[in-house]
C-alpha cells in the first residue's frame, strides 16, 4: 500500500473527534466492568467486604466517566445556546437522578425568589453534574456536600462545599479534579460568568460559579 495514498484519502480528525472517539471506546469496558459488579452482588453471598468492594468498582467506574465527560467538555468548541433557565429547579433534578446508594448527602438551600439564569441547557446541566461529581469523591457522611444558591447585583451564585479536612491543594484533591475545574471554569465563563475555588486543610474545598 501506498504511504502517500493513504495520507491523502485518510480523513483528519479534528481533536476532538479524537477525543469523541476515544471516549466511546473507553465507556465499553467501563460498561462491561459495572455490569460484571452488578452480577456478582447478586451471584455472591451476602458479605459487607464484598459489598464494600463492589461498591468501590462501581465508584470508580463513575469517576472514570466523569473524567471523560471534562475532557470531552474542555474539547466542545459548540456555541452555546442560552435559554433562559431555573437554576435551582434544574439542579434538584439532577440531584434527585442520583442513586442515593453511592452519593454522599447533599444539603441544599435555595434562597427566595431566585432570578432565571441565561444558561445553555447542555452546558449547564454538564456544569453542575461536573461540580457534584467533584464533591462527590471528596464528601462523607460525616462531611456532606452543601449546595447554596443565592442572588446578588452580579448574578446568581451557586456555592459548593465540604468541611473534608486535609486536602492542602488541588494536586491533593482526587484524579481528574484539576480537569473537572479548569471545565467548570470554561463553561461559566463560556456564559459570561466565572468560577473559582479553594481548597483549605481545616475548612476544606469550596467551588463558586457566578452566572448572570
Amino acid at each position: 500500500m501506498n504511504p502517500a495514498w493513504v495520507t491523502e484519502v485518510a480523513p483528519q480528525l479534528s481533536q476532538e473527534s479524537v477525543l469523541i472517539a476515544m471516549a466511546h471506546e473507553i465507556r465499553q469496558p467501563l460498561s462491561a466492568i459495572e455490569s460484571i459488579a452488578y452480577y456478582l452482588s447478586l451471584a455472591l453471598p451476602e458479605n459487607e467486604e464484598h459489598s464494600e468492594q463492589l461498591t468501590r468498582i462501581q465508584q470508580m467506574v463513575e469517576q472514570s466517566n466523569w473524567i471523560l465527560s471534562n475532557s470531552l467538555g474542555l474539547a466542545d468548541r459548540r456555541s452555546v445556546e442560552p435559554a433562559m433557565i431555573d437554576l435551582a429547579e434544574l439542579i434538584t433534578e439532577i440531584v434527585a437522578t442520583r442513586p442515593a446508594s453511592i452519593d454522599p448527602p447533599v444539603d441544599c438551600e435555595f434562597e427566595a425568589d431566585l432570578p432565571e439564569v441565561q444558561l445553555d441547557p447542555g452546558f449547564g446541566r454538564a456544569l453542575i453534574e461536573n461540580i457534584l461529581g467533584l464533591f462527590r469523591q471528596i464528601a462523607t457522611e460525616a462531611y456532606p456536600v452543601r449546595l447554596r444558591i443565592s442572588a446578588d447585583a452580579a448574578g446568581v451564585i451557586m456555592d459548593v462545599s465540604t468541611t473534608a479536612p486535609g486536602y492542602r491543594s488541588v494536586a491533593s484533591l482526587p484524579p481528574g479534579s484539576a480537569l473537572s475545574l479548569d471545565c467548570a471554569q470554561r463553561i461559566a465563563a463560556m456564559h459570561g460568568g466565572s468560577s473559582n475555588h479553594s481548597v483549605d486543610p481545616v475548612s476544606g474545598i469550596r467551588v463558586r460559579v457566578m452566572l448572570p
